[in-house]
């Protein structure tokens, strides 16, 4: 039974691993493309989940310039998700379990927003295109 239980941690790390490849490989750029809203066609909104092991998609892609929202749902109560933090735009938000919490953003002309947890392990990014 000890045995069991000390083979657990490294049993659901390598399935994290698998569920990640195969991710990978059902959308080999690692981005996802902003869905627009229907009330504003200048807007975009990205939904991004977090858990244990990171943001879900870890990428997107949003349209320069544009006004974006991005909607963070953190789904478990593992690792350091619990808070999100844009540092190029001063932004810091709390991910209360199971609840979308919006952040509102402006795309910059060209480059990448970078997104990351409090303690900077887990990180994301929004690639104007």
């Amino acid at each position: 039974m000890t045995r069991a239980r000390a083979c657990l941690p490294f049993a659901i790390f390598v399935c994290s691993i698998s569920v990640a490849a195969c991710k990978a490989k059902e959308n080999p750029t690692g981005t996802s493309p902003a869905t627009s809203s229907s009330a504003d066609s200048n807007s975009a909104t990205l939904s991004i989940t977090v858990d244990g092991s990171g943001y879900h998609p870890t990428a997107v892609r949003a349209r320069a310039g544009q006004a974006t929202r991005v909607v963070f749902t953190r789904t478990d109560d593992l690792g350091c998700g619990q808070s999100v933090v844009f540092p190029s735009m001063g932004i810091r938000k709390e991910l209360p379990l199971n609840k979308p919490v919006a952040v509102d953003i402006v795309m910059p002309a060209s480059g990448v927003v970078a997104f990351a947890c409090g303690m900077n392990m887990l990180r994301g990014s929004i690639v104007a295109e």
